[in-house]
C-alpha cells in the first residue's frame, strides 16, 4: 500500500508541478538505514500562500484531508496531513529558504520501483537536527557513518551553523562536528 501511494502522491505532485523532496523514513532507508516505515513525508513547495487554498481543493481528488480546519492547522504547523489510499501522508511547507533550496537539490531516486524527488543526505541530516528525540539523533549518526564520503561537509555544516545560530543550540553543530 505504501508504494502504491507514493506513486500515486508524488505523480500528482509532478503533474501539478509542485516542485517537492520525499524525506523522513523512505530517505532514511535510501540512505541505508532501513526501518519499517508507515507513513510518507513529503516537503512542498508553493510560490504563495494564496495558492494554498486551490492546493488544498485539488489534493482531495487523490487524497482525504485529516484535519477540520486545514488552514488554521498549516498555519500553526507547516504541515497537511492527509491519507492516499488509507497511507498516512504530512506534506510539510517549505517556509524556509534552506528548505525550498534543499527542495531545488533533490535528486530523482528509484524507491518501491517508482522515480520520486528525495532529498540529498545533507538534507536529510537538516531536517533532524533540529529534533530532540534520540530516535532522529541515532538515523543522523547510522547515515553519516554510512554516508560519510559523499557527503557535502560544508554545505551540511554550514546549515548546522546557521540552525544552530537561529536556534540559540550550538549543540547542533557541535554533535554534526563530533560524527564527521
Amino acid at each position: 500500500m505504501l508504494k502504491k501511494s507514493l506513486e500515486i502522491i508524488t505523480g500528482w505532485l509532478e503533474k501539478q508541478q509542485v516542485p517537492y523532496m520525499v524525506f523522513g523514513g523512505i530517505a532514511n532507508t535510501l540512505y541505508g538505514n532501513p526501518r519499517q516505515t508507515f507513513d510518507i513525508d513529503i516537503k512542498i513547495s508553493l510560490p504563495s500562500n494564496r495558492e494554498i487554498n486551490n492546493f488544498i481543493d485539488a489534493i482531495q481528488s487523490i487524497a482525504t484531508v485529516l484535519t477540520e480546519n486545514p488552514l488554521e492547522f498549516i498555519a500553526k504547523t507547516n504541515v497537511l496531513p492527509i491519507t492516499v489510499k488509507r497511507v498516512r501522508v504530512d506534506l510539510v511547507f517549505a517556509r524556509l529558504p534552506f528548505e525550498v533550496e534543499a527542495i531545488n537539490r533533490s535528486e530523482l531516486k528509484q524507491a518501491f520501483g517508482a522515480a520520486i524527488h528525495v532529498c540529498r543526505v545533507e538534507d536529510f541530516i537538516l531536517q533532524k537536527v533540529i529534533s530532540t528525540r534520540q530516535k532522529d539523533w541515532d538515523d543522523i549518526a547510522t547515515v553519516i557513518r554510512l554516508q560519510k564520503e559523499t557527503i557535502d561537509w560544508n554545505y551540511l555544516l554550514k546549515h548546522c551553523n546557521e540552525l544552530s545560530m537561529f536556534l540559540s543550540d550550538s549543540e547542533i553543530l557541535n554533535k554534526i562536528e563530533r560524527m564527521r
